[in-house]
């Protein structure tokens, strides 16, 4: 069924933490010094084998603009690696407007200003509007950690950015949606993650992560405070800022499920024929 203007911003907001418009490539220059080479290339093997949290309990602020309409929503958030979330945005006075759970392939959407239940799988084509097919789902927990799939990477080049402190990698995937797409991933002089980019072909950036505000966790890695997405395959852009970090603790996997009250009117979303 085709969801309503509302319901699609719901999932636009909810769904996908992930959206947006394009950016600019990096203008980078070669690294001549071997030496300097070698160590620029050790310092993203460091950054991959780090020890890092896989979960996270947390206030976040997100703001998202689609369709000429801007949005800004209070939430609390609960992620944990691989692709598990829940999400409840508030209005100013505490109270759950929605409530999104999402677990391996399937979300749950109470929606408590309609009494709208939405219930559907990640691979939906209202889904990918806002997570491009090319972005797996299991992935989401590093997109949002400011965190890279090591799994299958092949690092093609490594040079400096020609104006900023970076050291930028381009990388790319033997297997998966994107085998046929680059990334490029730009360290800073902390090792970390400063921009994540997907471009095309024709290398033009259709995903971009770009991660600030980084603080301490339990582990080796630290945590963006702030992250911010855009790029040509997407239909909104997107901020997503950590205003309180609880816990990085795991967390059981019921957390993530959603029930619907039982007055609610369930819609199950399906692509169109």
């Amino acid at each position: 069924m085709r969801l309503s203007a509302q319901g699609i911003s719901w999932c636009c907001a909810g769904l996908m933490i992930l959206s947006g418009c394009a950016a600019t490539p990096p203008k980078t220059v070669e690294i001549s010094s071997s030496t300097e080479l070698q160590q620029v290339e050790s310092k993203l093997s460091r950054f991959l084998g780090q020890s890092c949290v896989n979960a996270v309990d947390c206030d976040v602020q997100l703001s998202w603009q689609a369709y000429g309409q801007g949005k800004t929503f209070s939430a609390t958030m609960q992620a944990m690696y691989p692709s598990s979330l829940r999400l409840a945005m508030i209005d100013p006075l505490g109270r759950p407007l929605v409530l999104l759970g999402a677990h391996g392939n399937r979300f749950t959407l109470a929606d408590n200003n309609g009494a709208i239940g939405y219930t559907g799988t990640m691979d939906l084509d209202v889904v990918h509007k806002f997570l491009p097919d090319f972005i797996p789902k299991d992935d989401i927990f590093y997109w949002l950690s400011g965190r890279v799939n090591r799994g299958g990477m092949q690092t093609l080049s490594t040079k400096k950015d020609a104006e900023d402190k970076l050291y930028w990698y381009e990388v790319a995937y033997a297997n998966g949606n994107s085998k046929d797409m680059t990334h490029k991933l730009a360290l800073n002089g902390a090792n970390q993650l400063v921009r994540h980019m997907v471009l095309d072909a024709d290398g033009d950036i259709q995903f971009e992560a770009t991660y600030s505000e980084y603080s301490a966790t339990p582990r080796t890695c630290s945590w963006p405070g702030r992250v911010e997405i855009s790029g040509d395959a997407l239909e909104a852009d997107f901020t997503l800022i950590f205003t309180e970090i609880f816990d990085f603790k795991p967390m059981e996997q019921k957390r993530f499920q959603v029930k619907i009250p039982p007055h609610f009117e369930v819609r199950k979303i399906i692509n169109e024929s």
